[in-house]
Parts: C-alpha cells; sequence; structure tokens
C-alpha cells in the first residue's frame, strides 16, 4: 500500500533536531568551558544538577530499538511486558540504596577500577574489554536497527540516518564532553515523550477514544496483568519481571559504566539518589506510554495485520508503517515521530561513546599500560578518543548492515556480554574471602555458560512454539504474500 512521503516540515524537524545536539556541544565546549579537564569532559566536574541527570540516566539505554520494539512487543504480545515499569524501578530504588553510594565513596572515574583493587589488575581488564566489546557491538546495532526500520517505510535514506546521526553524536561528544551529553539528552527526552504522545493522541482520535481502544485490546486479548505461570518456557510472567528483568535493570543502573559516570556527575550523593528516583518515574512513564501505544496500534490494525498482509517485510516497521499511515497527511507530525526516534539513538551512543572513551583511558591507557598524564592533557585525548570512537561505530554499522538475519542474534548478543560483569562486581561486594583467582575464573565460567545458553537459544530457536497471540488478515485489501524475512526490535 502507498503511503503519504515525508514532507518538508518533517526534514526540517529533523535537522533542527541535529542543529540543536550539535548548538549545545558548541556551548559547552567553547562557551561555557571552563578548562580542558578529563574531570569536565568525563565527569562535568561534579557540579550538575539533580533533574538533567535524572533525564540523561532515563534516556541512556531507552534507545530507538526500546521506542520502537516495546510497542511492536504489546502489539504481538499483550501488556505483561508493562511490568516492565515495575522491575526498572524495584532496579532503580536498589541501585540508589545500595551500590551507587559504594561507587560514589570511592570517587573512581572508572567504576572498573574497583575491581583492581579488590581483585587484582587481570580482573580488571576482562571487565573493561568485555564491556568495551559490549558497548561498540550495542552503538553498531542501535545506530543501524532503527535506520533500517524507518528507511523501509518512510523513505528516509538508511546511510543519510546513520551518517547524520554518528556525525552529530561524535561531534557533541567529543567538543562538548559529559554536560554537553547531559544537556543534549534532556532535550531528547522532551522529544521522546512528545513524539510518543503526539502517536498516540492521534491513533486515539482517529480509533474514537480511550473506552473503544481498550475494548478492541481487550477482545484480541491484549490486556493481561495476572499471568504468574512458572513454566520457564513462558514468554512473560510476573515473576519473569519482578526477578528476572529487575536483575537485568540493575545490571544497568548498579555497574554500568555509563550510569556509574552519571552518578558522579552530581554534588552529592543524596542528589545522585534522588536523580535515580525521578529516572525511576520517568522510565516507568515511558513504558507504559510504549504499552498503550502498542495496545492502539493493534486497535487500530485489528482486522489487518499489516506484516501478515505483506504491506511491510518486518515485524519492527508496524510502529513506523502505523505512523506513517495515520500521522502522514499531517505536516510534521511525521517528522516529530522520526525526531523521537532519532533522539533515542543519539542520546544512547553519545552515552556509550563518553563512556568507552573514559574506560579505554583509565582502564587502558593509563591501568594497563601504566601511562601517566596531567588532567589537561587527558581532556584532550579523551576528546580524541571521543571522534576516534564515532568513526570506529560507524563502520562497525555498514558492517552490522551485511549480517542480514544475524543481526536478532547480536542483539542478544550485547545483553549476553554484560551479565557476568554485573556477576563480577556483586562478587566482589558480598563475598570477601573470594580472591582473584578464583573471581577471574569465576568470570570466565560465567561468560562461557551465558554463551551456551546463547548458542544454544539460537539453534533450537525454529523448534519453539510461538507464544505470539493472533493476528487476523479478514479486513485487509490487496493482499499479497509478506516477506518471511525478519529484523525484529521486539524486545526478547
Amino acid at each position: 500500500m502507498s503511503l503519504p512521503a515525508l514532507s518538508v516540515v518533517d526534514y526540517i524537524l529533523l535537522v533542527l533536531l541535529l542543529l540543536s545536539s550539535a548548538a549545545i556541544g558548541i556551548v559547552f565546549g567553547f562557551i561555557k568551558s571552563k578548562k580542558n579537564s578529563a574531570k569536565e569532559f568525563l565527569l562535568a566536574d561534579g557540579g550538575m544538577g539533580v533533574f538533567p541527570t535524572a533525564m540523561s540516566i532515563m534516556v541512556s539505554f531507552i534507545s530507538a530499538i526500546t521506542l520502537l520494539g516495546t510497542p511492536n512487543e504489546v502489539y504481538l504480545n499483550g501488556t505483561m511486558y508493562c511490568y516492565a515499569a515495575i522491575s526498572w524501578t524495584i532496579a532503580s530504588v536498589v541501585a540508589a540504596l545500595v551500590f551507587m553510594p559504594k561507587f560514589r565513596a570511592m570517587g573512581f572515574t572508572s567504576a572498573y577500577n574497583y575491581l583492581e583493587v579488590r581483585f587484582d589488575r587481570s580482573v580488571r581488564m576482562a571487565a573493561s574489554l568485555m564491556f568495551s566489546l559490549y558497548m561498540l557491538i550495542y552503538m553498531a546495532l542501535v545506530l543501524y536497527a532503527p535506520a533500517l526500520a524507518l528507511s523501509q517505510t518512510t523513505g528516509l535514506n538508511i546511510w543519510l540516518s546513520v551518517i547524520s546521526i554518528g556525525v552529530i553524536c561524535t561531534f557533541y561528544s567529543s567538543i562538548g564532553g559529559m554536560k554537553a551529553v547531559i544537556w543534549t539528552d534532556v532535550l531528547q527526552a522532551v522529544i521522546m515523550f512528545v513524539g510518543m504522545l503526539a502517536a498516540i493522541i492521534q491513533g486515539l482520535i482517529v480509533l474514537g477514544g480511550l473506552k473503544r481502544t481498550f475494548s478492541l485490546a481487550y477482545q484480541g486479548g491484549r490486556i493481561e496483568l495476572n499471568n504468574v505461570s512458572l513454566d520457564p518456557r513462558t514468554r512473560h510472567t510476573v515473576w519473569s519481571f519482578l526477578i528476572g528483568n529487575s536483575f537485568n535493570a540493575l545490571n544497568l543502573y548498579g555497574f554500568n559504566q555509563t550510569q556509574i559516570q552519571r552518578y558522579m556527575c552530581v554534588k552529592s550523593t543524596r542528589a545522585a539518589q534522588h536523580a535515580l528516583f525521578i529516572n525511576a518515574v520517568g522510565v516507568a512513564c515511558i513504558i507504559i506510554l510504549s504499552g498503550i501505544m502498542g495496545l492502539v496500534i493493534y486497535a487500530y490494525y485489528v482486522g489487518c495485520d499489516p506484516y501478515m498482509a505483506g504491506y511491510i517485510n518486518d515485524r519492527d516497521q508496524t510502529f513506523p508503517y502505523f505512523v506513517m499511515e495515520v500521522l502522514g497527511s499531517k505536516k510534521g507530525l511525521p517528522g516529530i515521530f522520526l525526531a523521537c526516534i532519532f533522539s533515542g539513538s543519539l542520546s544512547t551512543i553519545s552515552s556509550g561513546l563518553n563512556s568507552l572513551t573514559a574506560v579505554l583511558i583509565e582502564d587502558i591507557y593509563k591501568g594497563l599500560l601504566r601511562r601517566q598524564m596531567t588532567d589537561e592533557r587527558q581532556g584532550f585525548i579523551s576528546k580524541i578518543f571521543s571522534v576516534i570512537l564515532g568513526a570506529v561505530v560507524i563502520a562497525l554499522t555498514y558492517i552490522v548492515s551485511n549480517l542480514g538475519s544475524i543481526i536478532n542474534a547480536a542483539i542478544s548478543l550485547s545483553g549476553v556480554l554484560s551479565g557476568p560483569i554485573m556477576g563480577i562486581f556483586m562478587l566482589g561486594f558480598f563475598f570477601p574471602r573470594v580472591n582473584a583467582r578464583d573471581a577471574l575464573i569465576g568470570f570466565l565460567c560465567g561468560m562461557a555458560m551465558v554463551i551456551w545458553i546463547f548458542l544454544g537459544a539460537q539453534f533450537t530457536k525454529n523448534q519453539r512454539k510461538s507464544s505470539q497471540l493472533p493476528l487476523l488478515t479478514v479486513n485487509c485489501v490487496n493482499l499479497t504474500i509478506a516477506n518471511t524475512t525478519t529484523i525484529e526490535t521486539t524486545i526478547e
């Protein structure tokens, strides 16, 4: 089916987002920069306010994959996923009360410095190298997967998206440092909320209101909040979220370098706790709004699933297709949606570049190579590293573009790599008798175990029974045969 094309207004909105992000980098890189120091570049001199830091914590891992994948997950499998709002809140509170104060007390720029103090240098290097690999894979996927979905439904050139986001991220991250990253995150957080609300409100208007939308979703089995099954093969249950997903979120809030750097950007531990509490509210709102968006999409396509009808080639195109079909005739609204998705990519990649720069300098250059430098020189080197890493991520995106159906596996693998890092930190915090050799063996065995599970899941995925709820095509017109090759951003 033919869809409206993007208007000039839509492109102008996208350009304004990119220019605004670049302008913030210029302001904090040249106008408000007090000195060219590592503390200013990596930790914002420890003087950031609570609210902007909270917004930055919130959007650091709310990527474009999340914004596209969560509505699609609810569209396909129902509202059980909305329990993620509770699990992420639990993780934020636990991190604020237990783990964040420990890192604040230590005062390290890199969280992995603790592992050398607690164990030895080999443990520190193993964890920091694993984090570096994880972040490089993750950033490349965050840059490419959404651009692919948008290009196939909106007509926006995929490499225009990739290069513009990659270059702008690298620009403001490298010249403005952490202050620029945090303030662009605030701008991008606002755009995410506006974009999601615009799509929801227009969808509800078309459908005739919230009551009818929820009624259609309920009749289609999409409203489900009481699955307490103990069967581990069940896709989503109360227990899988309150226990499993809480630990998954705690991995990000309690032990991820990207977040720990933000805890060091505010003036006190209490301020960091307040930032985490505000973040918990913001993340819960994003997840709930994304869930409502999924219900709106289902109610709109209740009798004609666009993928089964052959209107789209991949499941992750459902949300962009809905936007172009419902909002496409209203100039500016598709642009707001695209700005929302672009913001998800910008915030995640800029945060990743800054944190990866900190790890490479603190753990590899200074930790492994034992090179010492002044704070000002480290600040200058940090900017160079940011530029190099930005170029590496863009180059990796080209490699990712040639993976085809392997992209799904790569998305899962990037999550697998971060699990053992959480384990090694918890081992250090709560088991004082464990020595360096035991910790390293445990880390490597844990990594081998999760990779084995990951590979098993990939090899048997075609043998598993699908848990997807039923979809219909009875009301479709111009029905065609759907393409069966998918690159899904559905949340696993």
